[in-house]
């Protein structure tokens, strides 16, 4: 894992040392931005991806997954500086790096598919693009729709099946995406202070939007398992478990989440325990006992800070659990958009109104507040019977994954509770707004790497008892 951060360094001081000198001799560069220090950024960051995907390199896999990550901080950082939206080469072009490096990749690999997954990419790239044409949001979002639905998540698909052959395939993934949750999590937690002072504001409520915390969680849920994985089995040491669990708690307290409450507690609670040599619980009885004898002096303390104050403006009106689970709807005003998207259901109940539209169509919002609805008011029937059956066989994949190794029981509750997050909190799948600044693709490049992480598992199965 140090190997892998050090060479992240080495590229970003060569990235940004060819950007300076280009600069130097362009004195226009400094202008993209609203900044020089913002164009330098953006630029260096494009020069970082072309160095990770075209230089020589021994963690290719990681820089390869990492990218979609590593974008939407940098679109974060872009802000409405840089043209935003779907169609904005500004937010496409690490996409785009990605298109072409698998290109190079194929080109040098032979294509591991066999027919049913020929098959499976040919009705995915025809529905979705199907979906994107027919939307009346096509103008904002023709590019970033085809790109990402026809193109990208395909050759991630196709990558990630040809390297699951690997004989160190899940050990990669393993180390890969827990590096990767450390540093979301690093960059979440940057970007939410940071953004607290953002246009003059200190209210970290307001961060929410700056930040998608709530689109986040999403991520993390979804890589989690992996760090159990890791950290079990190569016997991380129990102070850094416990920092990764703080890491989780943290995300969930900014995030200042009714529903992600609701859903990370439980799901932290029952991952944890199911692999049992991640954590020696009598530990926890330890660090539990400051807790107890200063209750008073640290209760004092977390009164005096701001985000006490913004934690009891999002929950004071929730006087027990069952009053949150009952009132969450109604407080979030999720039960009005969930109506909306009915509504624009019931309009095209066959076919939907296309991807994006629910943007242009609804109250506002880019989706719906729920994957069902967003599906429902979109791709109507068909693109909703079509999505729910993909994520049949993927839950299928990860649940037989268990089989094989007793450890992967966490695959399929991350799975399971990203379902959840994905139905009561937002819909955090392929994100194409027409105007946002976060173009992104994450969510299902971590389903698609989890699903082939589970099938490795079980080719390794076969060859054993063979």
């Amino acid at each position: 894992m140090f190997r892998i951060i050090s060479e992240m360094f080495r590229k970003s001081a060569v990235s940004i040392t060819l950007v300076a000198m280009c600069e130097q001799l362009f004195s226009e560069i400094a202008d993209i931005g609203e900044s020089r220090f913002q164009s330098i950024v953006v630029l260096s960051f494009f020069t970082y991806c072309t160095l990770c995907l075209f230089s020589p390199s021994k963690h290719r896999f990681f820089h390869v997954v990492s990218i979609p990550v590593l974008t939407q901080f940098i679109q974060l950082f872009q802000k409405y500086s840089f043209t935003a939206g779907a169609n904005s080469l500004w937010r496409l072009f690490p996409f785009i790096l990605l298109n072409l490096y698998f290109l190079y990749f194929f080109l040098n690999k032979p294509v591991l598919l066999s027919p049913k997954e020929k098959l499976f990419i040919s009705f995915w790239i025809i529905f979705n693009c199907f979906f994107v044409l027919i939307s009346p949001n096509l103008d904002k979002i023709f590019l970033g729709g085809i790109l990402l639905y026809a193109f990208t998540l395909p050759m991630y698909f196709a990558y990630f099946k040809t390297v699951s052959f690997a004989i160190d395939f899940r050990k990669e993934v393993e180390k890969c995406l827990c590096l990767l949750f450390v540093i979301l999590g690093s960059g979440t937690f940057g970007l939410v202070f940071a953004g607290a002072s953002y246009k003059g504001s200190d209210n970290l409520l307001a961060t929410r939007n700056i930040t998608d915390t709530n689109v986040t969680m999403a991520y993390f849920i979804l890589l989690w398992p992996f760090v159990l994985l890791f950290s079990s089995n190569n016997n991380l040491a129990q102070i850094t478990r416990i920092v990764f669990i703080l890491v989780f708690t943290g995300i969930v307290i900014i995030s200042f989440s009714r529903g992600a409450v609701l859903i990370i507690v439980p799901y932290l609670i029952l991952t944890v325990f199911s692999i049992r040599s991640f954590f020696r619980f009598y530990r926890l009885i330890l660090l539990a006992l400051p807790v107890v004898f200063y209750n008073h002096e640290i209760q004092i303390f977390l009164d005096q800070q701001d985000m006490t104050y913004f934690w009891k403006l999002r929950f004071d009106e929730i006087t027990s659990i069952d009053a949150l689970i009952s009132k969450l709807p109604q407080i979030s005003g999720r039960a009005e958009i969930h109506a909306v998207a009915y509504t624009l259901f019931q309009q095209n109940p066959l076919f939907g109104n296309g991807i994006g539209s629910f943007e242009i169509l609804g109250p506002g919002y880019r989706e719906a507040h729920s994957l069902f609805y967003t599906l429902l008011a979109e791709q109507g029937i068909s693109g909703t019977f079509y999505t729910y059956a993909i994520l049949v066989v993927l839950g299928i994949a990860l649940w037989k994954s268990v089989e094989t190794n007793k450890k992967h029981i966490v695959l399929f509750p991350a799975f399971t509770f990203y379902l959840i997050f994905n139905h009561t909190v937002g819909s955090v799948f392929v994100i194409i707004p027409g105007k946002s600044i976060t173009v992104n693709c994450i969510a299902p490049v971590l389903l698609t790497c989890m699903y082939f992480y589970a099938k490795s598992c079980h080719y390794s199965f076969l060859e054993t008892n063979e």
